[in-house]
């Protein structure tokens, strides 16, 4: 009886001043969510057949009124800024500098020779899973694509300096993977008093069973991604793409942009921007050919040509 009352009494002052043994409450966390945007398809090969393609024609006229606003990127790329583009810069103490000690006569650099400044982006990394052929019948040879891209991008920079064209190898590295946003990144803080232009170099796949599959032989070509409703980037893309079909004679896929989830390194780079897609990988007659030197300087004679003729012309 005595102890029944006890425990009224305790029970009567748990519920008055919160005493008493409570359950254990435990933190529900969320999971980190993924960032969608680097989750959508970056290149030719990882768009499905259900995606929104738009294909223009490399021969079609495009205007270009310089006092027209154009749209080349996503303009949320400023989101975070709060004064148009350029970042915030918070407030610091200023401190008293000693006295400078006296600087050598200034020489003023030479004018550079180049219109532009020109970003090359040789695409994924030797980390990047798949993006590579299934074997070849020796089980041994394949053609890797970070391999192609920057065999590419080197014969491009070794005619860009010969012509003194100013330009910037945005990922020199080879062990990395995608890095899209590092390399969007290092490109739009590139500092030059140049305006910039980006390419991106690629070599395509096809559906496949897998990735040890080959695709379909009638999936073959080449083909130029530019930002959608950016005159600009078509027209750069124009350009590059009717040198890249003259030089290789590879079938032509002409012109490609996607309205909605664009690629991300057209979307967040500052600049106009194209991607090449130079043939498939995963066609084995024509990643035979990707494999030959000669077809490579072609496809990098090819973006030269491209380069030179909208430094001669601008764009």
């Amino acid at each position: 009886m005595l102890s029944k009352f006890l425990e009224a009494i305790k029970s009567l002052f748990s519920s008055l001043f919160g005493g008493g043994s409570s359950k254990k409450t435990t933190e529900t966390k969320t999971p980190p969510v993924a960032d969608e945007e680097i989750l959508l398809p970056q290149d030719g090969s990882e768009i499905t057949p259900d995606t929104v393609v738009v294909i223009a024609n490399e021969m079609e006229s495009i205007e270009i009124i310089p006092s027209e606003p154009d749209k080349e990127f996503d303009e949320d790329i400023f989101a975070e800024t709060g004064n148009g583009g350029t970042p915030s810069t918070p407030e610091v103490e200023v401190k008293p500098e000693p006295e400078p000690e006296p600087e050598p006569e200034e020489v003023t650099p030479p004018k550079p020779k180049s219109r532009y400044l020109w970003c090359l982006d040789n695409g994924h990394g030797k980390l990047t899973k798949g993006k590579r052929s299934p074997l070849f019948e020796d089980k041994k040879t394949q053609l890797l694509e970070y391999e192609f891209n920057r065999d590419i991008i080197r014969r491009i920079t070794a005619q860009l300096e010969q012509h003194g064209v100013s330009y910037f190898n945005v990922v020199p590295e080879v062990d990395i993977d995608d890095f899209l946003q590092g390399r969007v990144d290092r490109a739009n803080a590139f500092s030059t008093e140049l305006p910039k232009l980006y390419v991106s170099v690629h070599s395509n796949a096809a559906p496949a069973r897998s990735s040890n599959d080959w695709g379909a032989d009638s999936i073959s070509g080449i083909e130029t991604w530019h930002y959608h409703g950016s005159k600009r980037g078509q027209k750069m893309a124009s350009i590059f793409q009717q040198h890249l079909i003259d030089q290789t004679g590879f079938k032509n896929r002409h012109l490609k942009s996607r309205p909605d989830g664009q690629f991300f390194v057209l979307r967040k780079t500052k600049m106009t921007a194209v991607l090449t897609e130079n043939g498939f990988y995963n066609n084995k007659k024509e990643a035979l050919e990707l494999m030959k030197e000669e077809v490579r300087q072609k496809i990098a004679d090819a973006h030269v040509a491209a380069i030179l003729e909208i430094e001669k012309n601008g764009i």
